[in-house]
């Protein structure tokens, strides 16, 4: 049913629990899981902002390989043996839904805070947009409190 997932992360501690998730769901079905990390570029301003922007991007690119790596060490040694890191740039909701796309996922499993009102509202939410505009079955893994 489920042969190609797709795990985001932004390295935070709370998407363990989606990682573990999709752990799970990967060896029940002998899928494969694809991390992806983006990186977002930084909305700068002013005069040197390409020199910035490229010395960020490539920290967070750096930054990036480092979680998907850490992540997919991780579901190695649960058990599963096909896993793909990816780091892609651009706005996040944009970039996950693209990439479902390019590699034909069947399942994405995202961590999400679970906040309501005005946090969500001025917060904004890479899930719900993925959820509301996704083709293919997301499934949420409420983080809990992660302190943030």
């Amino acid at each position: 049913m489920f042969k190609r997932i797709l795990v985001p992360t932004d390295g935070s501690r709370g998407v363990e629990k989606a990682i573990n998730c999709a752990t799970t769901i990967a060896l029940a079905f002998d899928a494969k899981i694809y991390v992806l990390f983006v990186a977002e570029p930084p909305a700068l301003l002013f005069e040197y902002a390409n020199i910035a922007e490229r010395s960020i991007l490539d920290a967070l690119h750096q930054e990036g390989q480092r979680i998907v790596e850490k992540t997919a060490d991780v579901m190695r040694k649960s058990g599963v043996e096909e896993v793909e890191t990816v780091i892609k740039t651009g706005t996040p909701a944009k970039a996950i839904l693209d990439f479902v796309d390019e590699a034909k996922i069947d399942l994405i499993v995202m961590g999400t805070h679970g906040r309501r009102g005005l946090d969500r509202v001025l917060l904004g939410s890479v899930t719900e947009e993925v959820v509301r505009l996704s083709k293919v079955p997301v499934m949420t893994v409420r983080m809990g409190n992660t302190g943030a």
